[in-house]
């Protein structure tokens, strides 16, 4: 029994694959096509007469029947291209670069408009980070505050007070606030 095993291209006691199944070869992609459509029979008897599933020349009259061609579909290894291309890219920092203040709304929107290129928030940062871009301005961030001069003129104590601690800061040093 255990012959019939590694006959088969496992070995071990868990079946583990000894080699991996390779792709076919170009030739025979088109002998199949060729053969389909000179009407030799039907994907079940041209998938036994060239040692293939029948889903295997089903997925190549297919593809043929999309691009119209015998030849292997050309693969991206990379995923689905982006939608930032060159031409987007140099957009983006052409409109920075007029108009420093841009927020990522407003960026977002001038290249949904100026190039039809419908860009997410994330994806509007992300490349705003790429391109080295920085921010000017932000709807999250709080306006500058200058605190108030003091009334009296006497110089103040050594420990520091509530006001020259930045707000929001994690600081353990930080004075206790004063009783309003």
């Amino acid at each position: 029994m255990s012959d019939s095993i590694s006959d088969a291209g496992f070995s071990g006691e868990l079946g583990a694959m000894t080699s991996m199944g390779r792709a076919y070869s170009d030739d025979l992609r088109v002998r199949i096509l060729e053969a389909a459509e000179r009407g030799e029979g039907s994907c079940r008897v041209l998938a036994k007469r060239f040692g293939v599933s029948w889903e295997y020349v089903r997925k190549l009259r297919r593809q043929q029947a999309a691009t119209g061609q015998k030849a292997r579909v050309a693969q991206s290894r990379y995923g689905i291209r982006s939608k930032v291309t060159e031409p987007v890219k140099a957009h983006m920092l052409g409109l920075v670069k007029l108009q420093p203040d841009l927020t990522l709304a407003e960026l977002r929107e001038r290249i949904r408009l100026d190039k039809g290129v419908s860009m997410s928030w994330g994806l509007v940062h992300l490349w705003v980070a790429r391109l080295g871009l920085r921010l000017k301005k932000s709807r999250s961030t709080p306006s500058n505050e200058t605190p108030k001069p003091t009334v009296s003129v006497a110089p103040s104590s050594t420990s520091a007070s509530s006001r020259s601690i930045r707000k929001g800061s994690s600081s353990l040093t930080k004075a206790a606030s004063r009783p309003r």
